[in-house]
């Protein structure tokens, strides 16, 4: 009864956790339009798509709060990537 009831248990866990998507460029790009940000500064790499990665040099704070809410509502972890030079 036990081994049963664990097993009902794991599994109604695990119907609550939803996968995690990867999002495409243009989802990416109009949310970093949103926020004020360059194509490109925002990216999700197919080996871990709960990372969003926010790549730019010393982005204000409202941007970093902004990107960080979007994430935040999608389930997405941020990764600031702060240590870029643009180059011309």
């Amino acid at each position: 009864m036990r081994a049963a009831l664990a097993l009902c248990l794991s599994f109604a866990v695990t119907a609550c956790v939803t996968p995690t998507r990867m999002y495409s460029t243009d989802e990416l790009a109009a949310a970093g339009r949103a926020c004020g940000l360059e194509l490109g500064e925002l990216a999700q790499e197919a080996e871990e798509p709960r990372l969003l990665f926010f790549i730019t040099p010393n982005p204000p704070r409202a941007q970093q709060v902004c990107v960080q809410r979007w994430a935040r509502r999608r389930s997405l972890h941020l990764v600031l990537i702060e240590g870029v030079e643009r180059v011309p």
